[in-house]
């Protein structure tokens, strides 16, 4: 909602961040871009795609590596944000695999055509039905999931100064419910994410990998995702935080320890006012 309500005036407002040598431009973002491509491909929609674990899993490994390297170095030289574009080809682009991984097989769900809509009763059980699957796909697919959907989390967070920038340029009659809601929408998504995150290091299935994955993607996001965060929505998500199942492992307490101190901060700047 964000993208539709302010990429039209942002693409004209925007500048792009520094250039680098345009060698050293162009191989991440265009190595990004192909296995991008070649992993939707692949896989196809979320209606007409087969399901996952009967396609090239070597291949889509090599892509997810690819995509993986990309998002660790965007933000740099060699990977410029650029306003929307970025927020277009890259932030949209990882957060369609997300969910095409997490909601794989939901098509089999699918009411069919020129049914009425469904009852409550009818709507409780495919939500429950969903939220089963969900947690089906983050077991089968977890490195995708973890990447994809870490990699979606940070590539926002890379795009707050800009949007930031442009919501301040505006006259406040531009600021339209619209723009305040899904500015809001962003904020928790995001806090929904960072709680998702802290609850897979207590997870004992997670691999090490997975678990260093996210105690990385935590330190680099926390301080400025909590910086948009409300006050409010900063000590609900601390209180969450604090219902958690204890741990004794160093490494996810010092990881929530960092959560904890960056929305232990009070004041409210920056998209925080939006």
């Amino acid at each position: 909602m964000l993208l539709r309500t302010l990429k039209p005036a942002l693409a004209a407002a925007l500048a792009a961040f520094a250039a680098a040598p345009a060698m050293a431009q162009d191989s991440t973002p265009a190595d990004f871009a192909r296995a991008v491509a070649s992993l939707s491909a692949r896989l196809g929609t979320i209606e007409t795609g087969p399901e996952i674990a009967t396609t090239d899993q070597a291949a889509n490994a090599a892509d997810l590596a690819v995509i993986e390297r990309a998002l660790d170095v965007l933000g740099t030289p060699a990977f410029p944000v650029d306003g929307f574009a970025t927020f277009e080809s890259v932030c949209e682009a990882v957060n369609r695999l997300s969910v095409r991984h997490g909601l794989d097989g939901v098509s089999a769900m699918a009411r069919p055509p020129g049914s009425p809509p469904p009852t409550p009763a009818e709507l409780q059980v495919l939500t429950a039905k969903v939220v089963a699957l969900q947690s089906r796909n983050a077991a089968r697919y977890p490195d995708a999931i973890t990447v994809l959907a870490g990699g979606g989390m940070r590539c926002m967070v890379k795009h707050f100064p800009a949007i930031t920038a442009f919501l301040a340029e505006l006259p406040e009659a531009e600021l339209t419910p619209a723009r305040l809601k899904g500015a809001d929408g962003m904020r928790r998504g995001g806090t929904q994410a960072l709680l998702g995150f802290m609850i897979v290091l207590r997870e004992p299935a997670t691999t090490p990998a997975n678990r260093a994955r996210v105690i990385a993607y935590v330190a680099e996001v926390a301080a400025p995702l909590a910086g948009v965060l409300t006050p409010q929505m900063r000590a609900d998500l601390a209180a969450k935080l604090e219902a958690l199942p204890p741990t004794q492992d160093a490494g996810v307490l010092e990881t929530t320890q960092l959560l904890k101190t960056a929305l232990a901060d009070t004041g409210c700047e920056g998209l925080c006012r939006y």
